[in-house]
């Protein structure tokens, strides 16, 4: 779905972080909900969820179905998988709220972890890992730091849904259970923040066919296309891939090809560029790095 950050309302819903993820949450259970059940889940009033579903309605992002046996509500289901937000990259006052959004988010996110830290983790599955620091990077060493991000990026941002093909879970709980926040600061410049929705500019519009894009940039391969895809991109050979991933070459060979036709390249040197995104600008590139 794709929304012009221009049209009334769009970043203001944007703004809204209860209500993006009430929207999130319909979407990952992709199954009809109503505002009973999102009562339940979120415990927010009966009348705020009706406005944040008329809000995600005026926008397309959700439409209603129509009560019937046995359930007696009119329900709500996502109209889409990714949000695409379209913006006019000379227009100085949508960029700056652009910003001003991607602000309030970062502001949210903080007091969500703030609010919600379990001080007594100890799981044996998870983990806990933060790092700080200055570095100075060359613009090589930082497009070698783009794209080893854009593989875990890719991986965070894949559409996941509540019900079955869900993958295996102990319990079913729609509540978070991970805050993870990826953070690259340069000493000088900028950019745009895309955490679960991704800005474009109109003139890389294409960039983001909501038929072939996710969110992370990558089209819609499949899990063993990314993977063979971005080994790919380290610079392996397709013999060290497919040992890497314990497969055959000619499987590797199968996947590179099918991820070569729906990524628009005929080569790895091709591939590389893609994803590393030398292929197209990125806010913030022409800044120097220090």
């Amino acid at each position: 779905m794709t929304l012009d950050a221009a049209d009334p309302g769009v970043l203001e819903l944007l703004s809204d972080p209860v209500a993006m993820r009430t929207w999130e949450f319909v979407r990952s259970a992709n199954a009809t909900k109503t505002i009973s059940e999102l009562v339940s889940v979120t415990g927010l009033e009966a009348a705020e969820l009706h406005r944040q579903a008329d809000a995600l309605l005026a926008m397309n992002l959700l439409r209603a179905i129509r009560a019937r046996k046995p359930r007696r509500e009119v329900g709500y289901r996502a109209t889409c998988d990714q949000i695409v937000v379209a913006f006019d990259e000379h227009d100085e006052e949508i960029v700056s709220r652009l910003f001003a959004v991607g602000e309030a988010v970062n502001r949210d996110f903080a007091a969500v972890v703030e609010r919600h830290a379990d001080p007594e983790f100890h799981s044996k599955a998870g983990f806990r890992f933060q790092m700080c620091g200055t570095y100075r990077l060359s613009n090589e060493e930082l497009a070698e730091l783009r794209r080893r991000v854009l593989a875990v990026v890719s991986f965070l941002n894949m559409p996941r849904n509540s019900g079955k093909g869900g993958g295996d879970r102990d319990e079913v709980d729609p509540g978070c259970n991970q805050a993870i926040q990826i953070a690259l600061e340069p000493l000088v410049g900028g950019l745009l923040p895309t955490p679960t929705i991704t800005t474009s500019p109109r003139s890389k519009l294409k960039l983001w066919d909501g038929s072939t894009a996710d969110s992370a940039g990558l089209p819609a391969l499949t899990a063993r296309e990314r993977e063979v895809s971005l080994a790919l991109a380290d610079g392996l050979s397709r013999a060290q891939v497919a040992d890497r991933l314990r497969v055959s070459v000619h499987t590797v060979s199968t996947l590179a090809r099918r991820a070569y036709k729906k990524l628009g390249v005929t080569s790895q040197a091709e591939l590389t560029a893609r994803l590393t995104g030398h292929d197209r600008e990125v806010p913030g590139d022409d800044q120097d790095v220090e």
